[in-house]
């Protein structure tokens, strides 16, 4: 059972893991912002400024924007936007606010600085060059225009030459926080290209384990392990399940008359056919050669015959198209369901069996024990 304090996050945080993340980082950023009001009311209350009045306006309005901020992430309003964290407009707000607070703070105003700092590495994970450009223009911007108007409202407490050295200051500090986002940006682009590069080289080799190139149907490694699958399936919940071993009929003659291409078209059309003629739970595989194996899970025998005579019916109706002539085909099935408390191997040899009495009994028949 969850904890007090669990159940508090989940309130807070909501149980949606991208989602949590997100309110973690405002939630870490209001708490900035807390801190932020806390150091400012004490710089006010220590050298005074410009009046209670507006530092409890700009305290009401600091948290009513980190309020709001949070309210449209865990309400999941900000899902519709490209950037369901809200990033950009967080950081232009927290710059925003700041740059107010330095109008306040007097004496204490070097204070601001560190602060800013913080506010935009926020962004350094998150933004691209473009925008972390476009923010630290915005907050020189922001800064400049509060330090003129301090400069040139109290220059008692906001020396002009003073405020030209902070500008300075941030003139170069701004810039280069910009050029370190943006080469973290790059260097995320790039991590981001290679994992998607290496989930399409995972998923090239998964298919080339699993599947057979030239039918795309399992090959033999992955019909077995399906087999093994079934197997537990069943001794857990004692169901039957059925397996046939089939193999086209006079195969090699197709080789010989017609070439390996022909061959090979008709193990292609083959396989169509096959999984056309089975239900979705049945599997059909590639078991070797132009020999194949239909997995039929949670199946007894008299459905797993007539999904097999569907097959039969299905391959001896394919007309494929070999170089202007047209090839039938006709296939033989032994069928067999599994017995409890034999093994696999067991199945797949009484399987082999039944297949080759119906290729003795003149084949394209569906034999079963």
């Amino acid at each position: 059972m969850k904890s007090h304090f669990q159940r508090l996050g989940d309130l807070w945080l909501g149980t949606e893991p991208a989602q949590r993340l997100r309110l973690r980082q405002t939630s870490l950023a209001t708490a900035l912002m807390l801190i932020s009001i806390v150091m400012l009311h004490y710089a006010v209350h220590l050298f005074g400024g410009s009046g209670r009045g507006l530092l409890w306006a700009w305290t009401v309005v600091s948290l009513g924007g980190m309020a709001v901020a949070y309210g449209a992430i865990r309400s999941g309003w900000s899902l519709r936007f490209r950037d369901p964290s809200l990033t950009s407009q967080q950081i232009a707000f927290a710059i925003s606010a700041a740059a107010l607070g330095y109008a306040q703070a007097g004496p204490l105003r070097g204070m601001v600085f560190p602060v800013l700092t913080l506010i935009l590495m926020f962004g350094m994970f998150q933004l691209r060059a473009r925008k972390a450009y476009a923010l630290s223009l915005f907050a020189l911007a922001m800064f400049s225009l509060v330090m003129a108007t301090m400069a040139w409202l109290r220059p008692d407490a906001y020396p002009p030459a003073v405020e030209i050295g902070h500008f300075v200051m941030l003139a170069c500090m701004l810039p280069a926080v910009a050029v370190l986002t943006a080469r973290l940006s790059l260097i995320r682009r790039r991590l981001s290209q290679q994992r998607e590069e290496l989930g399409r080289a995972l998923a090239q080799l998964q298919a080339i384990a699993t599947r057979d190139e030239l039918t795309g149907l399992p090959n033999r490694r992955q019909v077995q392990a399906l087999m093994d699958q079934e197997l537990l399936r069943s001794l857990r919940h004692h169901h039957d399940f059925c397996i046939a071993l089939a193999d086209l009929d006079h195969f090699k003659r197709v080789n010989d008359l017609h070439g390996h291409a022909a061959g090979d078209a008709v193990l292609r059309a083959f396989a169509q056919a096959g999984q056309a003629a089975m239900r979705g739970t049945d599997v059909l595989a590639r078991w070797g050669g132009e020999e194949f194996l239909v997995l039929m899970p949670d199946t007894a025998m008299p459905p797993a015959l007539g999904g097999m005579e569907r097959l039969r019916e299905h391959t001896a109706a394919l007309q494929v198209d070999v170089g202007g002539a047209k090839v039938s085909v006709t296939v033989s099935i032994g069928l067999t369901g599994h017995r409890r408390g034999e093994t696999l191997a067991q199945t797949l040899e009484r399987a082999d069996r039944l297949l080759y009495k119906a290729k003795a009994e003149g084949r394209n028949r569906v034999c079963i024990d």
